[in-house]
């Protein structure tokens, strides 16, 4: 027990005799601010290396130091901390701090102790770095011209000239002299362009500031290397994140020690195709904000991307192609690769391969058809991925003889048409010049813009003839397509179908006789046209898929269709079902004739069907509405009426009823008719009351007509004057003659102007009869009137006063030839006149008196 007092006490006067003969152990203490690119435009860490000569003799594991930090001429501690450090009796130790603003903002001191177990020792004294604000002869603001990651705080400094005074806004806390800081300022977004932190100082209108970047340190990743040649590895990856760093901030690249650009890293080096080589490849990508390193590892000649072919070329057939191309590479010449086409712009559905490939045929491509392609190809052994494509190269294929036309028959108004369907481009082959229609052994040629429809006549003894149709072009003929036209010998009844979907839906049993499938034709039911009808054919086959057909979105809404179902087979086709439906109903349109009868208050309504084309969907039946005329109150609403007749008990009033159609959709527009209804009283007095009223109006009228009957006979029945010629005219000549039964017959002749005696040519030579010194041409006498006058008293007398009557004023345009005057007939009408005792058969009575009429 006394040995163990004794150490202690031995061990505590060693302690007091080391503290008291070394009070300071620490030694060539060195202050330093750590070297960066841009250290002159602010410099953050801090560097403090010592020597310790009692450590030297230290016989503890780890020794400590106190480490103190402060702002040299505030003399304010910003900075303490506790260190612990393996003892080392041969160099210097060294601690690093960062400090919160730049250390060119002011100047910082350190001073250090020894601390152990046994004792602490004597502070150093303060070792300094001096700061900028010393010497700075203009306002000047830390960091500048730095970058930093985005969501750092930066503290920012501005040293002010000598006695300028305070800066104003953000630099706000003063830390020196001339110097002043800002809080913490955080940066949370990116940005390529600067940013901007001014320091103004009002007493010398001096200012300051500095310019910033803010991003982020690399992100790339995924680094992959291959070849390309067969001799030389290109490594490419990804750069991940944007770093938002530009010109001589940007990242920087080296691929194994060797400097490369993002996508340009390319090592020349010798690969050996026959034996097994694994590589590795290192990248570095560094910018002020950090580093990101990436590795691969891998055979290359198990990741070989092929080049593109070049000088790709075509030889063109009607149904298939050779391409042909080179390679600018001399190693692909040996090297198994497989090879793929891409044909207007989709996979061809076949791959190449063999050594060194450089052609290669696409068969089964369509007659007459425009296409493109290029190639690529790859690494048959190991394939790694496609190569490049090569450029694209265009062709046409050659023409080939069209497909078989789709043809069928129509049944239109007792006639037979034959129609076809128009090819495709892909039917066609080529460009159509015409079509043949063979009947029996005669041949027709159509041009190809007509139309695809050709009426055929046939008698009863060749109903069975065999009609064939083929399209032509420049390669050939099409395979004749063959239909026997003739009027189908039976008939089924029509049922009507409801649509679905927007389409019809319907199936039939199985013809056993159908030898080339089924035919479905439809067409609009009311609009049906020549040569206007539609048709799918169904291929034969054993599943019930065969007796079903579906078709919609061709049809028009709200219209009728019939759908027709034919087998055909090796005669003339059998007509097996025939529906009729619309694929969209629609509201129809307005009952026709709405007209009503009324049997004492028993009202019967009736009207006609609307009119097929405008039914627009199944007639379910038929609503009626009655109303007040007056009021417009409804007085019944009867729905669904299914006749077209209805009948009522209403009460004496003024009814206006509407009548509409319904189909599935609803209720079309209505009809309207007006009727009013009165009692039996009612029609009594009406009637009784209408009949007075039209024999006071017929009274009244009687009467006046009887007080103006002059005025009205006057007005009605004027006075005809006589007739009367105008001009110079001879007196009429007038023809008689003894009729047997004692009646003398007289007629008017033609008379002539005496102001143009001359005759014409043609009356020259005739005999004349002369009468009591007057003489007239011969046949004067003999062109007697058609229509005689009666005469009751001297016809003579009577006659000459007609001639002589002036009042019709007749002038005649003068002169005038005798030629051109027309005869001139007054009839008379027949009068039968005892004979006098003067005149004989074949008497001649004349008038030679001229007659001067009067003037007008």
């Amino acid at each position: 027990m006394s040995v163990w007092l004794l150490c202690a006490l031995l061990f505590s006067l060693t302690g007091r005799t080391k503290q008291d003969g070394h009070p300071v152990s620490i030694k060539e203490v060195q202050l330093y601010a750590e070297k960066t690119d841009t250290s002159n435009t602010g410099v953050w860490v801090l560097n403090v290396e010592w020597r310790d000569e009692f450590a030297q003799n230290d016989e503890f594991e780890k020794i400590s130091y106190d480490i103190e930090v402060f702002r040299t001429e505030e003399k304010m501690s910003v900075h303490n901390e506790t260190i612990h450090v393996m003892p080392n009796k041969t160099t210097f130790y060294h601690w690093k701090w960062t400090s919160p603003i730049p250390l060119q903002c002011t100047s910082h001191s350190v001073r250090l102790r020894h601390r152990d177990q046994l004792y602490i020792g004597e502070w150093t004294p303060l070792y300094t770095y001096n700061g900028q604000d010393l010497n700075a002869v203009e306002t000047i603001v830390y960091p500048y011209d730095q970058v930093f990651m985005v969501g750092s705080n930066i503290t920012f400094c501005c040293i002010v000239e000598t006695d300028s005074g305070a800066p104003v806004h953000t630099f706000r806390t003063q830390i020196s002299n001339r110097t002043y800081i800002t809080e913490p300022i955080h940066f949370d977004r990116p940005s390529e362009s600067t940013t901007d932190i001014e320091c103004k100082v009002n007493k010398s209108f001096s200012s300051g500031g500095a310019a910033l970047f803010i991003g982020y340190p690399p992100d790339d990743q995924n680094l992959t290397c291959i070849t390309r040649d067969l001799s030389s590895v290109e490594c490419r990856w990804e750069k991940g994140r944007k770093t938002y760093l530009v010109v001589n901030r940007e990242t920087k690249y080296k691929l194994n020690g060797s400097d490369c650009e993002f996508g340009q890293c390319v090592l020349r080096e010798v690969i050996k195709q026959t034996t097994k080589q694994v590589t590795s490849w290192t990248l570095i990508a560094k910018n002020p904000l950090g580093v990101k390193t990436l590795t691969d590892t891998a055979d290359p000649t198990h990741r070989v991307l092929m080049r593109a072919p070049i000088k790709i070329s075509h030889v063109a057939d009607a149904r298939k192609v050779d391409l042909y191309w080179s390679w600018n590479e001399k190693n692909y010449a040996s090297f198994q690769m497989i090879c793929q086409v891409e044909l207007n712009g989709s996979n061809y559905n076949e791959n190449f391969s063999g050594e060194g490939l450089s052609s290669l045929v696409l068969v089964n491509l369509q007659p007459f058809t425009k296409y493109t392609a290029r190639v690529r190809c790859g690494s048959y052994e190991h394939f790694y991925e496609w190569g490049d494509w090569s450029e694209i190269t265009e062709f046409s294929t050659l023409e080939d003889i069209p497909e078989a036309v789709d043809v069928w028959i129509q049944y239109f108004e007792q006639n037979i048409y034959v129609l076809w369907k128009p090819l495709t481009e892909q039917q066609s082959h080529g460009i159509i010049t015409g079509y043949n229609i063979t009947i029996g052994n005669i041949t027709e040629r159509i041009g190809p813009n007509t139309q695809l429809c050709y009426k055929i006549t046939l008698g009863k003894e060749k109903s069975d003839q065999i009609i064939t149709v083929s399209a032509n072009n420049s390669a050939g003929q099409s395979t004749p397509s063959t239909i026997i036209p003739s009027y189908p010998d039976n008939e089924v009844k029509i049922s009507h179908i409801k649509n679905s979907n927007g389409g019809f839906e319907m199936s039939w049993e199985k013809y056993p006789i159908s030898t080339c499938g089924y035919v479905v034709e439809w067409f609009p039911t009311y609009k049906k046209k020549q040569c206007d009808v539609e048709w799918e054919k169904i291929s034969e086959c054993d599943s019930d898929a065969c007796n079903t057909w579906n078709k919609s979105g061709i049809f028009v809404d709200g219209e009728r269709y019939t759908v027709s179902v034919y087998a055909c087979t090796n005669d003339a086709p059998k007509l097996l079902k025939r529906i009729e439906g619309y694929a969209v109903e629609q509201k129809p349109g307005k009952v026709q004739n709405l007209r009503g009868k009324n049997n004492d208050g028993n009202i019967v309504l009736s009207w006609d069907e609307v009119p097929l084309d405008l039914q627009k969907g199944f007639i379910q039946g038929y609503n009626v509405i009655t109303l007040l005329s007056d009021s417009g109150r409804v007085v019944s609403t009867k729905r669904d009426v299914l006749e077209r007749e209805f009948k009522l008990k209403l009460d004496p009033g003024s009814y206006t009823f509407l009548v509409s159609a319904i189909t599935s959709e609803g209720g079309g527009d209505n009809s309207t008719y007006i009727m009013d209804i009165k009692s039996f009283d009612q029609m009594i007095a009406a009637t009784i009351v209408g009949c007075s009223a039209a024999a006071l109006v017929f009274i009244i009228i009687t009467v006046l007509c009887y007080r103006k009957q002059k005025w009205l006979k006057k007005l009605l029945y004027p006075d005809i004057p006589e007739p009367k010629l105008a001009g110079k005219w001879i007196t009429k000549g007038i023809y008689c003659t003894q009729m047997t039964e004692g009646y003398l017959k007289c007629e008017i002749q033609e008379v002539h102007s005496l102001e143009h005696p001359a005759m014409p040519e043609s009356l020259h030579g005739l005999d004349l009869i002369s009468s009591n010194s007057k003489v007239f041409p011969a046949h004067f006498y003999q062109n007697i009137s058609e229509s005689p006058v009666d005469i009751s008293y001297d016809p003579v007398e009577k006659l000459t006063s007609i001639l002589e009557n002036p009042s019709y004023n007749l002038t005649m345009p003068e002169p005038v030839d005798v030629a051109q005057i027309s005869d001139l007939t007054l009839e008379m009408q027949d009068a039968y006149l005892p004979a006098p005792n003067f005149v004989q058969n074949n008497l001649v009575v004349k008038d030679s008196e001229s007659y001067k009429p009067q003037k007008a």
